[in-house]
């Protein structure tokens, strides 16, 4: 009796486990998959350690005029990502995205990300970022409740349109505030 308690003694912690990886294994898996467009390349600051940090590129979504975003609402049909809106109370939405709790970005999650990956396709990866001819897309895992995950990363080369718009010069004013504008004048 004794040594059957011992062996399950052994066995009960390994059993546990096993269980928990299991339920980790399914939830990540579990999911809706979206192919998100990413920018922000720094070719100074590509990779840290085993790991791609990027900038999302929501479609018709301007970081800088929707402040402050805890969710946004993906719209199309998965895969294919056709707008992101940001999600306001008691708006309806059939895909909510949702800061995760804890991760590596707090409340910058939505805009930033980061994909872990293997040291053999570091430097793959580093040479595709570097060619500004191409397009990063993400493909992130979205959960029932709103938290995703990304999970793999591929590129493409740029539409006529893309590389239009990327040449294209600057449309915006100046702001006197900003570092590359020229100084004020003023007249006495």
């Amino acid at each position: 009796m004794i040594r059957l308690a011992r062996l399950a003694a052994a066995l009960l912690p390994l059993a546990g486990l096993a269980a928990l990886w299991l339920q980790s294994d399914r939830t990540y898996h579990a999911g809706t998959e979206w192919e998100v467009p990413i920018m922000g390349y720094d070719p100074r600051d590509y990779l840290r350690g085993h790991y791609v940090e990027f900038s999302y590129d929501w479609p018709g979504f301007d970081p800088f005029r929707h402040t402050p975003r805890e969710a946004l609402c993906l719209q199309g049909r998965a895969p294919a990502l056709e707008k992101v809106t940001v999600l306001r109370a008691g708006q309806p939405c059939t895909h909510p995205l949702r800061l995760p709790e804890g991760g590596a970005y707090g409340w910058e999650a939505l805009e930033r990300g980061r994909l872990y990956i293997g040291q053999d396709r570091a430097v793959q990866l580093e040479q595709q970022l570097r060619n500004r001819d191409q397009r990063g897309i993400v493909t992130i895992r979205q959960r029932e409740d709103g938290s995703f995950t990304p999970i793999s990363i591929r590129f493409r080369p740029l539409t006529p349109e893309e590389i239009a718009e990327r040449d294209a010069p600057g449309q915006a004013p100046l702001s006197p505030f900003d570092p590359l504008a020229p100084p004020a004048v003023m007249d006495k």
